[in-house]
């Protein structure tokens, strides 16, 4: 059986409002995908969100902020759009100097997509995790 969804965890060694500025601003996406850009800067609920990562480009909007735990956007591809709106959401968890955190990438109506996407956030989570680690 199956989920409609995909999640990565991980335990890094920073602070939940480092982790927090990695995945809702631009600056912070920018370190770990080719290009990000929010409008404004940093995640605020309805902000335009466009994201490259390798040859394909991600738009969508600010679903939720709840600083310095919680971001959530929508996520699509204008050249080829999924068949239904999914999700992508960040959470961290406090622990002392380390933070539990976890994306979870909801929606997907078949088994094909969440194979795909399971794979892209493999390769992206690993890479949001080396720039957690580098600070």
């Amino acid at each position: 059986m199956w989920a409609p969804r995909v999640e990565q965890q991980a335990e890094l060694p920073i602070a939940r409002e480092r982790f927090f500025d990695l995945v809702a601003t631009a600056h912070g996406l920018a370190r770990w995908l080719d290009e990000a850009d929010i409008a404004g800067g940093r995640a605020e609920p309805g902000a335009a969100v466009r994201l490259r990562l390798l040859g394909a480009v991600v738009e969508g909007k600010v679903v939720a902020v709840d600083a310095p735990q919680h971001v959530s956007f929508s996520w699509d591809y204008p050249d080829a759009p999924l068949p239904a709106p999914t999700v992508v959401a960040f959470d961290a968890i406090d622990h002392g100097a380390r933070s539990h955190v976890t994306v979870r990438h909801v929606g997907f109506r078949s088994r094909r997509q969440v194979d795909l996407h399971d794979a892209l956030w493999r390769f992206w989570f690993g890479r949001l995790r080396q720039a957690a680690r580098e600070g």
